[in-house]
């Protein structure tokens, strides 16, 4: 420790007491707080002395304690000690240091604001050039990267600023562009798949791409001993020969019209054979960033020079896993920002969030008036109200244009206890998860816990975290989703998924659901896929089987001299389109 973080420690025992008003102390106190020998006390007190930040009066006579005078404010000292330890890049001890026991309420505010302002778009002068980096705070670790396994917003985001897959999906034009394949063909039946890559696609490890590494990607998915909860969707492929340095075929079993979908998502992302993921973190793709550091505390993206599409107009980017308010808006601030205008932007996320019901457990929430009544009981416009947050707007559906044109109305407890009063409940304590990396999560719960109680339904709050593999020991669950920018992919890729509600239902929900999907992967007309989709989410809302709550709104400022913000399918903005407008100096 460093000798102003053992003055902060002992001023925060003594918060009130300055200069006229000294606190009364021994050192036995004072070796327990230091945890230090009564020598090492006195040599500290010595040292502050010298700095001038407190008189120590030693207390004379057995019995009499001694006095310290407090000359260095706290809030001040906290100050500097906290700015040092951003100076330093020392992110998670600052964060730390906000949650010290003791500390005000008001100077932990005051820091966490300190703290949120470092981060942001800066703007680094080195002694050659300038380093525009950007540094953001995020809550919880990320949960997997290695693109077999991702299925988060934020990870899928991270895997396609590390990885490239074969062809793009543009959501403006609804159709496929090239990217590391430069052509494709397909035969008439939709079975057979052809496609021929670019030359000189660098990896970030310095090997070219090749034919080998999209079929090891690809049969990577769909083999049982990998475990990918995408599996089901890419075992429809019957085999895949690389027939040419930089040309590969595909055979699937059944015709797909919807195949080229699979391709453009994250999961497909292509790895190369010579270096295999095997703890999560060996991540080397042809992607736009590369990755320089990954550990528990920082995430760290350095801008790949050879990019076949291009050298990313952003240099670095850091992500700290540290908890900071919830309630936030993200900021990319810059220096000097604050005498440049602002500018606002908010979306709704294409997707929901959710409670759905496990029909792997055996309770009253088989019973169709059971799940109605619940149905009744939530309120999306009462929970948006009281609760706020960057909860947008009521859903009905993963869509938002979709849930602007249902109506919502107020929630009646009198109906929900009538319609319980049909069901076969008979007062059993139901266990709730809830995600568990905010308290946001528990807010929500509690929120749901106190509805649910007004009508004598009786709930036991169970966290689960995104790390967690298994998450289906309660009969209800509270869960996310977004879907990506090839949004009926992502609403396939949810239902087909393991870790999504699918393992949730029962054989014949199941079997309603793959009939469903059966037409739809079919289908090649997109307005009929579409008329499939309202087809689903009609039987989950006729059948109650899952309760939309409320769309996700993403609030960004940032200053105007940051260009290329444009917001992505997971609410994050693509980091090879930032870029900062330099300032033209003014002369007199």
């Amino acid at each position: 420790m460093e000798i102003l973080d053992y003055y902060i420690t002992l001023h925060l025992q003594h918060p009130e007491h300055k200069d006229d008003q000294p606190a009364e102390v021994t050192v036995s106190q004072l070796g327990s707080l230091f945890y230090c020998t009564k020598r090492n006390v006195n040599l500290l007190l010595k040292r502050m002395g010298e700095e001038r930040w407190l008189t120590w009066v030693p207390g004379k006579g057995r019995g009499n304690r001694s006095k310290v005078h407090f000359h260095y404010d706290l809030e001040e000292a906290a100050a500097a000690y906290f700015s040092k330890l951003l100076a330093k890049n020392q992110i998670a001890e600052a964060a730390e240091f906000i949650k010290r026991p003791l500390m005000p309420e008001y100077l932990a505010q005051k820091l966490q604001m300190q703290m949120q302002n470092n981060f942001g778009l800066q703007v680094k002068q080195t002694v050659s050039s300038s380093v525009d980096l950007l540094k953001i705070p995020m809550r919880r670790p990320l949960a997997a990267l290695d693109p077999a396994f991702s299925y988060t917003a934020a990870e899928a985001h991270f895997v396609r600023q590390i990885f490239d897959t074969l062809i793009n999906y543009n959501s403006v034009t609804e159709t496929f562009e090239p990217h590391l394949a430069h052509h494709w063909e397909v035969n008439s039946e939709y079975t057979e798949w052809t496609f021929f890559l670019r030359k000189s696609v660098r990896f970030h490890h310095g090997r070219n791409l090749n034919s080998q590494d999209v079929k090891y990607s690809l049969e990577r998915l769909k083999d049982p001993d990998v475990q990918s909860p995408f599996r089901h969707l890419f075992s429809e492929l019957q085999s895949i020969e690389a027939f040419h340095e930089y040309g590969i075929k595909m055979r699937l079993k059944r015709p797909n019209a919807f195949f080229l979908h699979y391709l453009s998502s994250f999961n497909a992302a292509i790895l190369p054979q010579d270096v295999p993921i095997m703890t999560g973190r060996e991540l080397i793709g042809t992607g736009p960033f590369n990755v320089t550091e990954y550990n528990d505390r920082v995430f760290v993206l350095e801008a790949f020079d050879n990019h076949f599409n291009g050298r990313p107009l952003l240099d670095r980017v850091e992500l700290w896993f540290v908890e900071l308010n919830p309630d936030r808006i993200i900021d990319y601030e810059l220096p000097g920002s604050g005498t440049t205008k602002n500018r606002h932007m908010k979306v709704n996320n294409t997707g929901s969030r959710y409670l759905v019901f496990n029909f792997q457990r055996e309770g009253p929430h088989h019973d169709l008036y059971f799940r109605q009544a619940i149905a009744e009981l939530i309120d999306p416009n009462q929970l948006i109200s009281e609760l706020g947050g960057r909860r947008g707007c009521p859903a009905s559906s993963f869509w938002p244009e979709r849930s602007e044109r249902s109506s919502f109305p107020p929630s009646s407890i009198a109906r929900a206890r009538s319609i319980l009063k049909k069901s076969s409940y008979n007062g059993e304590v139901l266990t709730f998860k809830y995600l568990d990396y905010t308290s946001e999560g528990l807010r929500e719960a509690e929120w749901i816990q106190n509805r649910f109680r007004e009508v004598g339904i009786h709930l036991n709050l169970s966290p689960y975290s995104l790390l967690d593999t298994e998450q289906h020991d309660g009969e209800m669950i509270s869960k996310g989703e977004v879907l990506e920018r090839d949004a009926q992919y992502g609403f396939l890729s949810f239902l087909k998924g393991e870790r999504s509600m699918r393992s949730l239902l029962t054989q014949q929900q199941t079997e309603v659901l793959d009939r469903y999907l059966g037409e739809f992967l079919q289908e090649g007309d997109y307005e009929k896929r579409e008329e499939i989709i309202d087809s689903i989410e009609t039987y989950f809302y006729e059948q109650k089987i899952l309760l939309h709550l409320y769309h996700i709104a993403k609030e960004w400022n940032y200053p105007a001299l940051l260009k290329g913000v444009r917001l992505n399918d997971f609410g994050w903005t693509d980091f090879r389109k930032l870029w900062v407008k330099p300032e033209i100096s003014k002369t007199k």
